[in-house]
């Protein structure tokens, strides 16, 4: 019994708490309002050009492309938030009408989705598909998956509030209930689960794009100039955009965890 009298060998990690979650959120959306106003005002850097590329200095050709990226990410990541909030939604209505049996099952199949590579499915869409709505609707939909679980997990634990409960053992009708105490409360976890789409489409366009199966290359990305720059060998064109790439998630996934943060009790 010797051993259960050593020390541990690391100590736990204590909780983050809502301040700092917020100040890394605050920061990762200042970082990403950065990068989009820097990429809007790319075809000044590139002397005036926002068509010839090629012709312009590497960081210049890297925020030309993150145009691209950027506002496809913003597209995708509202489409697939919208229908992750959707589906945990549903699963809410059909626990009321048919019990929690349909509810479990709705979101059950939710969360074994989020485990899955469906990012794979987008780079398949991107060689069999034209259209870049297409495109988007697919990679909204590998991203809904992890959000509907999140916001299903979050409406849940809103459900079971103390306040919520209060209200109803003061007597309150359900209907006031619903008005005054739950639907204020919605906003911020729903919110936090819609985020959650941002980064997870971002990286899953850059890595179409980087096999060539991404956005045309018209539009531009980030994950296409990565692997051009790649395939060609040169480090001079591949840094600026890997940089910014990876400044651009590590800033769309310090928002989700900011907003996720702000609401947690300490």
């Amino acid at each position: 019994m010797a051993e259960y009298d050593q020390p541990p060998l690391s100590h736990p990690v204590p909780p983050e708490t809502p301040r700092a979650g917020f100040a890394r959120g605050l920061s990762g959306a200042a970082i990403l309002a950065a990068l989009a106003l820097a990429c809007a005002a790319a075809p000044l850097m590139a002397d005036g050009s926002a068509v010839h590329r090629l012709d312009a200095d590497p960081v210049a050709a890297a925020l030309l492309d993150g145009r691209g990226s950027l506002s496809f990410a913003l597209l995708a990541a509202v489409l697939g938030g919208l229908l992750g909030i959707g589906w945990a939604l549903l699963a809410g209505i059909l626990g009321t009408l048919a019990g929690n049996r349909a509810e479990r099952r709705t979101i059950a199949a939710a969360q074994r989705m989020a485990g899955w590579p469906l990012a794979l499915l987008v780079p398949l869409a991107g060689g069999l598909m034209g259209p870049v709505w297409l495109l988007a609707l697919v990679t909204a939909l590998t991203a809904a998956p992890a959000v509907a679980a999140l916001a299903h997990a979050e409406l849940s634990s809103l459900m079971r509030a103390e306040f919520l409960t209060a209200a109803r053992a003061a007597g309150l009708p359900e209907g006031e209930v619903v008005r005054r105490h739950l639907i204020p409360n919605l906003t911020r976890p729903l919110l936090a689960a819609g985020v959650l789409a941002l980064p997870r489409v971002l990286a899953a366009e850059s890595f179409a794009s980087l096999l060539g199966l991404g956005l045309p290359p018209a539009l531009g990305s980030w994950g296409a100039s990565v692997g051009l720059a790649a395939r060609l060998g040169d480090p001079v064109a591949f840094v600026p955009s890997a940089l910014l790439l990876a400044l651009a998630l590590w800033a769309a996934c310090a928002i989700a965890d900011g907003i996720a943060a702000g609401h947690r009790k300490p």
